[in-house]
């Protein structure tokens, strides 16, 4: 739906800009926007939702699949509140005519189209500020999850990836985390097949780090989990959150 202008004062307060821009900036980019939501669920996406353009997820939680170009491996994307997304011409990046998204929680974003944010970089310079800073926030996480992959245990990819959902879904302090996940989404994001993930979470509720239950997963001692990442020494992107 187009942005009215109460709307557009609200959500220039709402954003988590990822650098200094100034506010003409600022409003030029939502004014461009629509407003967007999807229902939790898995969603095979070919809609206007896989037009290209720049994402910002305003609520909720969703984990995006790309496939490889040779078709035979997919790569899984977990975005949160707060969370900036680009794909078309500007960067020379583009997504399929398809692809797959398990929102993990009701979400609503904002979208400009790539068609007018290309329009735009005609004017306003400071889109290359912006997209430097998305692409460098993006991009460090999956440098850094390629070299967990390689050197780190089941346990560390498991606890990794809780605690991100975790970063992505848990936004009051004080209270104990509630994940809306299943098993066959965490072991997606930490490149591990289900039963590894089913065999990890079971040994963390033995060690009372985590209830189980379907579809879900309650982090009893998130300074436990905490601690299971500090030998990874983990360099761009840590998913710890306060217990």
């Amino acid at each position: 739906m187009s942005i009215s202008n109460v709307k557009v004062a609200e959500l220039l307060k709402e954003v988590r800009w990822p650098c200094d821009l100034s506010e003409e900036f600022k409003q030029t980019i939502v004014q461009a926007g629509m407003i967007l939501t999807r229902n939790e669920g898995y969603y095979h996406l070919t809609s206007d939702l896989t037009n290209d353009g720049l994402f910002y997820l305003l609520e909720g939680s969703v984990i995006i699949s790309i496939r490889t170009s040779d078709f035979d491996h997919f790569t899984y994307k977990l975005l949160g509140k707060g969370d900036f997304l680009y794909y078309g011409k500007l960067m020379d990046y583009r997504l399929q005519e398809s692809i797959n998204a398990d929102f993990l929680q009701d979400s609503t974003f904002l979208k400009v189209t790539d068609s007018n944010f290309v329009e735009l970089t005609k004017t306003q310079p400071e889109i290359y500020k912006l997209m430097f800073s998305v692409l460098k926030k993006n991009t460090l996480p999956l440098v850094q999850k390629g070299v967990l992959n390689q050197k780190f245990s089941i346990p560390i990819k498991v606890a990794f990836a809780l605690l991100d959902v975790a970063s992505k879904q848990a936004d009051i302090n004080g209270v104990m985390p509630m994940l809306t996940i299943t098993q066959q989404q965490l072991a997606n994001l930490a490149d591990v097949t289900r039963p590894r993930v089913n065999a990890v979470l079971k040994e963390f509720a033995c060690q009372g780090l985590v209830e189980i239950v379907r579809g879900k997963v309650y982090l009893l001692n998130v300074q436990g989990i905490n601690d299971i990442l500090v030998s990874a020494n983990l360099t761009f992107y840590s998913p710890t959150i306060r217990p």
